[in-house]
């Protein structure tokens, strides 16, 4: 039964971003990040940045296919983004990356 029900798309998604986060959050609190300046920007070629719709710009996310995402909510305002006071910054959804602060993904969480 528990198997089936981890069947649908949405809670494998969800259970990739649980795994994700507690991935990254390990990896962060044991090694620390690297300065955000050190890090490449994520692009939507990262297949990662791609999986969760990742725009640099969370006023041009298509809503059509993000019908979830409002006006309101950036990476800045995300539970995963690590300020660093800069445009880009770490996300600990994209060990190694950084994203910009105005942008949005459907990984996004309210701080």
């Amino acid at each position: 039964m528990l198997y089936e029900s981890m069947q649908s798309p949405a809670r494998r998604k969800t259970l990739r971003l649980i795994i994700t986060g507690a991935v990254a959050s390990f990896t962060t609190t044991r090694f620390g990040w690297p300065a955000a300046a050190d890090l490449p920007h994520l692009s939507d070629a990262n297949p990662s940045a791609a999986s969760l719709g990742y725009t640099e710009n969370s006023s041009n996310v298509d809503s059509h296919k993000f019908p979830q995402h409002r006006a309101d909510q950036r990476c800045a305002n995300c539970k995963f983004f690590q300020d660093t006071g800069s445009t880009y910054a770490p996300c600990q959804l994209y060990p190694g990356n950084a994203v910009n602060a105005n942008g949005w993904c459907a990984g996004y969480a309210a701080k």
